[in-house]
């Protein structure tokens, strides 16, 4: 998304959110991620929305609040960090994997198909899983249109 960020007698300038949320990105911990980034042009104020765990030290906080504002200081653009904070079960961190039902389901479905449809019958169905969630990703997903995109260009050529 394109951010209108001020308009001279040359013409307008606009700032990208894309490149600003992969510059951010680029310069958090594991554990942090960026949500969203906006901007308010006659503010000159960059919102920048990060996720983190509830366990995220007040001081690594602080820490990454300053290191923006003194990056985008440098080109006249005040930041301005929001957190927002991640729910407890989606936390993979702190959820233990089989503290999940969807763990457990699995499990059970995967013990049963053993014990009524063999080793082989279970290979072939998670090939058809696998199969099955690569088409799907193809045909729904963003990068997977853009991954379709570039093949039909590669074989136009």
């Amino acid at each position: 998304m394109l951010f209108l960020w001020t308009t001279t007698k040359l013409g307008k300038i606009w700032i990208d959110g894309d490149a600003i949320k992969q510059i951010v990105a680029k310069r958090l911990p594991a554990e942090l991620y960026v949500q969203e980034v906006s901007f308010i042009g006659e503010k000159n104020l960059l919102n920048i929305y990060i996720t983190a765990p509830d366990d995220v030290a007040g001081d690594v906080k602080a820490k990454l609040e300053e290191r923006f504002k003194l990056l985008f200081s440098g080109v006249g653009i005040a930041a301005q960090i929001n957190w927002i904070s991640v729910a407890p079960q989606d936390n993979k961190k702190t959820t233990p994997l089989w503290t999940l039902p969807l763990f457990w389901a699995a499990a059970a479905a995967g013990v049963t198909a053993l014990f009524h449809i063999g080793i082989i019958g279970v290979l072939w169905s998670v090939f058809a899983a696998v199969v099955a969630y690569g088409i799907s990703w193809l045909v729904i997903t963003e990068d997977g249109q853009k991954q379709i995109s570039a093949l039909k260009e590669h074989f136009r050529r």
